[in-house]
């Protein structure tokens, strides 16, 4: 079977290389993959920059979905002909992860799905919506997950307001998981043809950040002068200041993205004074996961792919992400 590998950190070292088939294991799950989505932690896999140790080599990329092709002894969550998605964070269950819990990602250090065929553990499986492509699924695990549990955090509801970052995976899937719990969205970019489409799905406003620096007091004035409810901070270092400007009292910020840098500045006066609650999120719970799916069936939710590559053209897929033009997620289409 068609596979990739990494043998050596660098895109240049990424190989298309040809494995023998598995077979499911007890509590193993046999799947046809059919597509796969990127995130910026595969890019951060693939260049080395990892924030965990991985052993090479490695089958990249944490987000795939597929056909459930057989079940190995002691499998019950699923059958053959089932379609699923890809769990990234394959032990966490349910309740708040615990310390020996992290590390088994897909994706690194775990296998991931650039592969045709894939055994994964039962628990690193989720049922795919059923209204959903397999290349509409794979965008799931990740980036809307992290969203989802971004806005559950934050407590979200009819009549409040949320300060989405850029235009990527996450953010629009805030965007759109924000709409449908009743909230006013406000989107910041650096690209005004970006916040229109954003407009198009459903953001009340949109303000560009090349145009005003100090869009923190922007987001304040468009929210009636008392800030956000919540800021969605998929960028990092560059933009904490400005998200903490926009942030109202008793505010909510998730730290998501670090894609501007790690080490930020922080007010502490200011963040005490507004009484600001700062949570980092990294994904969710498998119960979570599937509390997502069901709202994305329940309400017939797209998820929105700016652009989809073929299974041999993951290179140009990486090129592409690290460029950062997008709007929505970059998808990985097996079939073509």
């Amino acid at each position: 079977m068609r596979a990739y590998q990494l043998p050596a950190f660098g895109l240049e070292h990424l190989q298309l290389v040809d494995l023998p088939a598995p077979r499911p294991g007890p509590g193993e799950v046999l799947v046809k993959m059919e597509a796969a989505s990127l995130n910026y932690r595969d890019h951060l896999l693939v260049s080395g920059q990892l924030y965990r140790g991985v052993n090479l080599p490695i089958v990249p990329v944490s987000d795939g979905a597929g056909t459930v092709l057989e079940v190995g002894p002691g499998v019950t969550r699923f059958k053959p002909g089932d379609r699923v998605t890809t769990f990234y964070k394959s032990r966490w269950l349910a309740g708040n992860v615990r310390p020996e819990w992290e590390g088994a990602d897909l994706g690194g250090p775990y296998d991931g799905a650039m592969r045709e065929l894939a055994c994964f553990d039962a628990y690193s499986l989720a049922h795919a919506p059923k209204h959903l492509s397999s290349l509409q699924a794979a965008s799931l695990p990740i980036a809307a997950l992290t969203a989802w549990q971004a806005l559950e955090m934050a407590r979200i509801t009819t009549g409040q307001s949320v300060l989405v970052i850029g235009t990527g995976g996450v953010a629009l899937f805030a965007l759109q998981f924000a709409k449908l719990r009743g909230a006013k969205v406000i989107m910041v970019s650096s690209s005004d043809e970006k916040l229109e489409r954003a407009k198009a799905l459903g953001a009340d406003v949109g303000i560009n950040y090349a145009k005003q620096p100090a869009w923190g007091n922007a987001v304040r004035e468009a929210n009636g002068g008392i800030g956000v409810d919540a800021v969605i901070e998929n960028a990092g270092a560059a933009t904490l200041a400005q998200s903490l400007e926009a942030v109202g009292m008793h505010g909510f910020i998730g730290l998501i993205g670090f894609i501007s840098g790690i080490d930020a500045p922080l007010s502490l006066t200011k963040a005490i004074l507004k009484r600001v609650h700062l949570q980092g999120i990294s994904v969710a719970s498998l119960e979570e996961h599937e509390r997502m799916v069901r709202a994305v069936e329940a309400t017939g939710l797209e998820p929105v792919i700016d652009r989809s590559f073929g299974f041999g053209q993951l290179h140009e897929a990486f090129e592409y992400l690290v460029e950062g033009k997008h709007f929505g997620k970059i998808g990985i289409d097996f079939a073509r």
